[in-house]
């Protein structure tokens, strides 16, 4: 064989291993070419040359300039390729082998790098899936909405969507709530509720379980303002549906706090809730005790010389008739956790 040849892929060989395990692989190889003051393009080179994309003639050019200008200090590595090239006098077959020997570890390494790649991109595709596999369920609750003429501020309602999953893990019986947004304390004691009233209803221990809910709405920016508390039903439901293995109607909503005894504890703005879970598509809309009424003012005006005088009265009006001829949509009263899980488990 050629012996210009030979030397030329010893170069290719030997340089290339030094410059990409400086600035790709992390390797060890006894070179002293420092990585911050190697130019980005000579480390183009060398990747775009180690995937066939580029001439071994520019590869050389870039050592060489690496070279010439002191980046890249060889004397081990001529070293080598001398001794390599006296083998080669000897042994050529012995050479080229030893030439094989270096890129097959280049190919290994490479390999390696490939695979790991793969395994990242799986174990986030799988991380994905989980998360939208993990049990959900759909909550109403309200935000205040506040506004002002300059002079006067009033403060008004309207009904917000939730959507709350949960997760199971084994862990040391952490209670998490996880929101795109910082909130405050009614969710998290909502949740600790949650958890302790649904291990009486299952009877399933969860202390060696990490239990972590979800909370995210249409607005995430709303959800710092929204009642957390009036979700902590919605919530007991959703866990103790996931411990049973029990699927949720998802036509089914609800609103209303969490009582340590299983109870469901009271909420304000029932019907602007209705109304929000009208909208949303629900056919049943779960309330607490007391609470399927809307409350309707009604004003008089009354007129005495050039003075008008105006009367106004509030009554309150069964919800469930004002919901079913608006969204087709019955509002239920209900008094305890195992009222709510009747509808949500039945299909």
């Amino acid at each position: 064989m050629n012996r210009d040849i030979v030397m030329k892929k010893i170069a290719i060989i030997t340089l290339s291993l030094v410059l990409i395990a400086s600035v790709t692989i992390g390797c060890s190889i006894k070179a002293s070419a420092q990585e911050s003051s190697i130019p980005s393009w000579i480390k183009n080179t060398a990747r775009w040359w180690s995937q066939n994309q580029t001439s071994d003639s520019d590869f050389l050019a870039a050592i060489q300039y690496l070279i010439d200008q002191g980046m890249l200090h060889t004397s081990e590595t001529q070293s080598n390729i001398l001794n390599m090239s006296s083998t080669q006098t000897q042994n050529p077959q012995q050479l080229l082998q030893k030439i094989n020997d270096l890129k097959t570890r280049y190919d290994t390494l490479q390999s390696k790098y490939d695979l790991l790649l793969q395994q990242v991109r799986s174990i986030t595709a799988q991380s994905s899936t989980n998360d939208e596999n993990n049990a959900s369920i759909s909550a109403v609750a309200v935000t205040p909405v506040v506004e002002s003429d300059g002079f006067f501020e009033t403060t008004s309602y309207q009904g917000s969507i939730l959507k709350i999953t949960v997760e199971i893990r084994d862990g040391t019986g952490l209670v998490l709530v996880n929101t795109a947004i910082p909130t405050g304390v009614d969710f998290q004691s909502s949740a600790h509720t949650a958890v302790m009233v649904a291990q009486n209803v299952t009877g399933i221990d969860l202390s060696k379980k990490d239990v972590i809910f979800s909370v995210s709405s249409g607005n995430n920016q709303d959800l710092q303002a929204v009642d957390g508390g009036s979700a902590g039903g919605a919530m007991t439901v959703l866990l103790v549906s996931e411990l049973l293995g029990k699927q949720i109607n998802n036509q089914v909503l609800m609103t209303g706090t969490i009582q340590p005894d299983g109870t469901i504890g009271q909420i304000g703005e029932a019907d602007v809730k209705a109304d929000a879970a009208g909208q949303y598509g629900a056919k049943i809309f779960l309330v607490p005790q007391g609470q399927a009424v809307s409350t309707v003012q009604n004003c008089s005006e009354k007129n005495e010389g050039p003075i008008t005088y105006q009367t106004c009265t509030t009554e309150q009006e069964p919800l469930s008739p004002l919901m079913e001829s608006k969204y087709g949509m019955k509002v239920i009263e209900i008094n305890t956790i195992q009222d709510a899980l009747k509808y949500f488990n039945s299909s």
